[in-house]
């Protein structure tokens, strides 16, 4: 299994995360893995055999998309693959998911759009194809997303609050920062859902769940599950608990003793 990820010239940094490449041989195959919604929102190009996805709240099967723009995601997720993969995509800043393609990003929450429904007849996926080696993938990428951003205006108000929310997720810190703006709590959600696609309090929750990966990942607590749900921003336990297992589909520890190639991949799209 190959992984490889780049990070985007400065220009776009408050766009993009991270661009990345994938690739799973014959020899790993058949695979399969229970997955956990990373990152924000994906631009993802599948330029050989996609692979089959199924929500874990679901009992049907579905192939990926070739080319497509997926919005935030809050459900665990099982990827099966059976034929030889190689992937490409860009990773976006949680609060820039509305400015790709101009749609209010709560339409994309939990949604794969193929690309031919955003954008018909961009060429994207075929410049894609012709590249040769990942750092032309890269740099076509990058390419296609400086022509659609560079004039493009972040929403400072919710890059301001999707921030602090990062650097501390927690409710305590956020009711007192938000009663500072001037504007009504019900006019802050709508524009926060409309640039991030999900809630404050969703995006909050989801945001502690990517810390949590994080720090399990570096095993800085071991397992004292106490000690990393007060980091991360829960006072109680249970809460903490369900909130893992409703985006991971397991207990904190059964995900620790998960332990495969692909598992370390989506970790390291976690946090940029």
């Amino acid at each position: 299994m190959q992984f490889q990820k780049k990070y985007p010239a400065a220009a776009l940094t408050s766009f993009v995360r991270h661009y990345w490449y994938f690739e799973i041989d014959e020899d790993e195959l058949p695979f399969s893995q229970l997955s956990f919604p990373y990152g924000a929102f994906e631009l993802i190009c599948y330029l050989q055999n996609p692979n089959a996805m199924r929500w874990v709240s679901s009992a049907n099967d579905f192939i990926e998309p070739v080319i497509f723009y997926a919005g935030q995601l809050t459900q665990p997720f099982i990827m099966t693959f059976n034929k030889k993969c190689v992937c490409v995509g860009a990773s976006m800043q949680p609060w820039a998911g509305n400015l790709l393609y101009g749609i209010p990003s709560g339409e994309l929450t939990n949604e794969l759009v193929p690309l031919d429904e955003l954008e018909p007849n961009d060429g994207l996926y075929e410049r894609l194809k012709n590249c040769t080696g990942k750092d032309a993938l890269f740099k076509c990428l990058e390419t296609y997303l400086f022509a659609r951003l560079l004039n493009r205006q972040i929403d400072p108000l919710i890059f301001n609050i999707a921030t602090h929310i990062v650097n501390n997720p927690t409710r305590e810190a956020l009711t007192p920062y938000i009663a500072g703006v001037g504007l009504s709590r019900r006019r802050i959600e709508q524009r926060f859902i409309n640039a991030t696609g999900l809630s404050m309090g969703l995006f909050t929750r989801k945001v502690r769940f990517q810390k949590t990966v994080y720090l399990l990942k570096q095993s800085y607590f071991g397992l004292n599950l106490n000690a990393i749900g007060l980091q991360v921003g829960y006072y109680d336990q249970s809460h903490f608990i369900d909130d893992f297992k409703t985006f991971s589909g397991m207990c904190p520890g059964d995900f620790v003793a998960q332990n495969t190639e692909l598992k370390g991949v989506l970790q390291e799209l976690v946090l940029a």
